[in-house]
């Protein structure tokens, strides 16, 4: 063990005790301290920032107008504790952004700053006398905070940095569908990202990838993304065209999906996954519901409005044991007047594990293009190697365009397997198996069965 181990240990052991001591009147009042006191004052912010581990987030005054100063020593401790629970949920939320994992779209929890640092700094130094008689190794502290101030100070200035990244994807494929067989560039992604002030950033993402089968061959080039995003008091602010935030799938990034390929269903209703619009994002703490709220245009990318509605959704994601289930809730309409069709989606989306074993479905029931629309997909993995990052998995989707008509289903099974070769390089292999019924509008397209290798690159 460590000796920053140890004496975080020893925090722990000492912050119970003395909480025992404090109860049974043990240790005594040598001075009191209120709102007046510059260490009431610093406390006070700790605890308004949501700082003070096992206190609830607000001012000190809600639930202590005076303290003794073993009582602000012991917060003093769980502010220690609390700082490292943020810091360590920053670093979390900091290492799925730069991997572009599914938390790139999710706000960012509540930053640990070099003033918080400071503030813990001055306390330590002031009870300095009551956290050695509480048995506090207040030599280790000082040395944990200065570590901390120096790993913050170089991710304050990662974080200023604007950035490059992407990936590429290179597929051979086998498609019984179109009767064709073909190795090809399926897609290059580039984006740029970084800050613009201590509030507001920015990302901007184009995509090069090959047409669909039966078109025209070559390549089409997108901007995909392009917004700004501005940290409130309360939430996050996002303008501009950017993911629409249901469910999971839908905001998984590309180079995370088990398949390389999203449900039908999902690309159907929402094509391209992005518009153009307004969001709101809120999340408490890394164990309280996110709520996302947005507002758009309801006509995808690159494309202005069609009629003079916005379509509005909003989305709960709640954690649960082992998992999280979300809610999601679309409601909105396509062109005007006699050509107006109805564009609403409700959803459910959960999400599990349970030791090395992942699950997550989905299930979304609406109307669109005038149609009553449903359709769900589940899917499970399992690794079978434990010396890097890999996957053995099943999946099915079923989509129903239009639930009042006969014969219009789609199913398909993928089974597969990825491992991920080194950090930046991921290996696919799948087989489809899929099942369109006769009368589905693009039979021609998905009636036959499917393999596929990928070769994905990040940078």
């Amino acid at each position: 063990m460590t000796s920053a181990s140890r004496g975080y240990l020893g925090v722990m052991l000492a912050a119970a005790c003395v909480t025992l001591l404090l109860a049974g009147g043990l240790l005594g009042d040598t001075g009191s301290i209120g709102p007046g006191d510059w260490q009431y004052r610093e406390l006070d912010a700790l605890g308004q920032a949501g700082l003070l581990s096992g206190h609830p987030k607000g001012p000190l005054s809600d639930w202590a107008g005076g303290l003794t100063r073993y009582e602000a020593a012991s917060l003093t401790l769980r502010a220690i504790e609390g700082l490292g629970e943020a810091y360590k949920t920053q670093g979390e939320a900091l290492h799925r952004i730069a991997q572009a994992d599914v938390g790139a779209e999710q706000p960012m929890p509540r930053s640990v700053t070099v003033e918080d640092l400071a503030r813990v700094e001055k306390l330590i130094e002031e009870f300095r006398a009551e956290l050695l008689t509480m048995g506090v190794r207040v030599d280790d502290l000082e040395s944990a905070l200065r570590d901390a101030l120096e790993r913050l100070g170089k991710v304050e200035a990662e974080q200023k940095k604007h950035k490059l990244g992407g990936y590429l994807q290179f597929r051979y494929q086998d498609d019984n569908a179109v009767d064709r067989e073909e190795f090809l560039v399926r897609r290059a992604r580039f984006n740029v990202r970084g800050p613009v002030s201590e509030r507001a950033s920015y990302r901007i993402e184009f995509q090069l990838d090959a047409k669909e089968a039966g078109k025209a061959r070559g390549s089409k080039v997108q901007l995909r993304t392009a917004y700004a995003d501005y940290e409130l008091n309360i939430g996050r602010l996002r303008v501009g065209q950017a993911k629409v935030p249901w469910g999971y799938e839908l905001l998984e990034s590309v180079p995370k999906l088990w398949t390389a390929e999203r449900a039908l269903f999902m690309d159907r209703l929402f094509p391209n996954q992005r518009d153009i619009g307004v969001q709101w994002s809120y999340r408490r703490s890394a164990t309280s519901p996110q709520v996302d709220v947005g507002i758009f245009n309801g006509t995808g990318i690159n494309a202005s409005d069609n009629n003079s509605r916005k379509n509005v959704m909003a989305r709960v994601d709640f954690p649960v044991r082992n998992g999280t289930v979300a809610l999601s809730g679309y409601v909105g309409e396509n062109a005007e007047g006699v050509a107006a069709t109805d564009q609403d989606r409700y959803g459910v989306s959960t999400r599990f594990r349970r030791g090395e074993t992942q699950f997550m479905g989905e299930f979304v029931t609406g109307e669109d293009m005038g149609h009553d629309v449903r359709g769900w997909y589940a899917q499970i993995g399992h690794p079978i190697s434990k010396r890097r990052p890999n996957l053995l998995f099943a999946k099915y989707d079923r989509y129903d365009e239009n639930t009042d008509a006969p014969d219009d289903l789609f199913g398909r099974w993928s089974f597969g397997y990825w491992c991920e070769l080194d950090p930046a390089t991921r290996l696919t292999l799948v087989h489809e198996r899929r099942k369109p019924q006769s009368s589905f509008s693009q039979l021609g397209q998905w009636d036959g069965d499917a393999t596929y290798v990928q070769m994905q690159v990040k940078f």
